[in-house]
């Protein structure tokens, strides 16, 4: 069984693939089959963890009928915890070495799992972030500069709030990267808001690498930041750093390989 990326061409495994969905009917379906072109079907998994009410569960099924990939499809009537909660779900059946996750939208590309894996078992990291802002990245599919500047200020805000502990991150707020399944402790986790990488960061104690990737264009429909959205970043924010004493204890910082 190959367990890493191969040559051009060949599918990879040992990646549990967690896709947090709300409401992503136009997109689905197409993001499960180009995942299915570079993952190795007898080694990996694709878990949908949905939130919608659009019928993207029912899409997500119906793609899964026409590749021969492990694809689960899990609709939350109650979706505790929004994005964050919904990646917490994925992680915790996620039974492979590694843990993808990205979002459903087709911005963060399925071609570039394979570089994502390789620069972990290269470089020995336990977690390697997707980043939009290391040299040879690119933002470009957010939509608009107020996006842009929202993106950016966000960023800094994370950075300036956590200074010691993100200063080598360089896009602390991607939801796009891998980590290692045994590297994870879910019980220490609080998820709310749809910053799960923060989470992930800020409540271990992780080896770190990065890798750039370019932000492409959302498929179908529309973006889904609201000022809901802000708020509830910015109160994960507050909660990390002021409300958190054991988890600050715990991971006091995180390496950089």
């Amino acid at each position: 069984m190959r367990q890493n990326a191969g040559s051009e061409g060949e599918r990879f495994g040992g990646v549990s693939v967690v896709v947090p969905t709300f409401n992503e009917a136009g997109n689905v379906g197409e993001l499960v089959r180009r995942l299915a072109t570079v993952l190795d079907p007898d080694v990996s998994e694709i878990l949908i963890i949905d939130d919608s009410s659009d019928g993207t569960a029912s899409e997500a099924a119906g793609a899964a009928e026409r590749v021969l990939n492990k694809v689960e499809v899990v609709h939350r009537d109650e979706p505790a915890g929004g994005l964050s909660g919904a990646v917490l779900t994925g992680m915790a059946l996620a039974v492979h070495r590694w843990v993808v996750v990205m979002d459903g939208d087709l911005q963060h590309p399925p071609e570039d799992l394979p570089g994502l894996i390789a620069a972990g078992e290269q470089r020995g990291a336990d977690i390697v972030v997707a980043s939009r802002y290391l040299d040879g990245g690119s933002a470009g599919g957010l939509e608009g500069s107020v996006r842009h500047l929202v993106s950016r200020v966000s960023t800094l805000a994370a950075r300036a709030l956590f200074p010691r502990r993100l200063r080598q991150c360089t896009d602390p707020m991607t939801g796009f990267f891998a980590v290692r399944r045994d590297a994870l402790d879910l019980e220490a986790m609080r998820p709310q808001g749809f910053k799960i990488l923060l989470e992930v960061l800020l409540r271990h104690r992780l080896t770190m690498t990065e890798i750039p990737f370019s932000f492409g264009a959302r498929g179908a429909g529309h973006s889904k930041a609201t000022l809901a959205n802000g708020a509830a970043y910015l109160r994960q924010l507050v909660a990390l750093r002021f409300h958190s004493p054991s988890a600050a204890r715990s991971a006091t910082a995180v390496e950089v390989v």
